[in-house]
């Protein structure tokens, strides 16, 4: 497992992740299987349902992400 500072280096603050670890989204491929059931259910989604997870912040995670997977393949 990834731990989540790796979406550090792909555009994430340390403020930006916190409600994802406050919320025990602790590694890189959590937060990604939240990404994809975002994209998939939308705003009800677990992700966006976060406290202080804006649209702002969801689409720099998603992004972040996208950024992450990129880089592994």
């Amino acid at each position: 497992m990834t731990d989540v500072k790796v979406l550090h280096e792909h555009g994430l603050s340390h403020h930006q992740t916190g409600p994802l670890r406050s919320a025990g989204y602790g590694t890189a491929e959590a937060i990604a299987e939240l990404v994809d059931a975002h994209r998939a259910g939308g705003e009800a989604s677990a992700l966006a349902q976060l406290p202080g997870m804006g649209p702002r912040r969801l689409a720099l995670v998603c992004s972040a992400v996208d950024s992450w997977r990129a880089a592994c393949s």
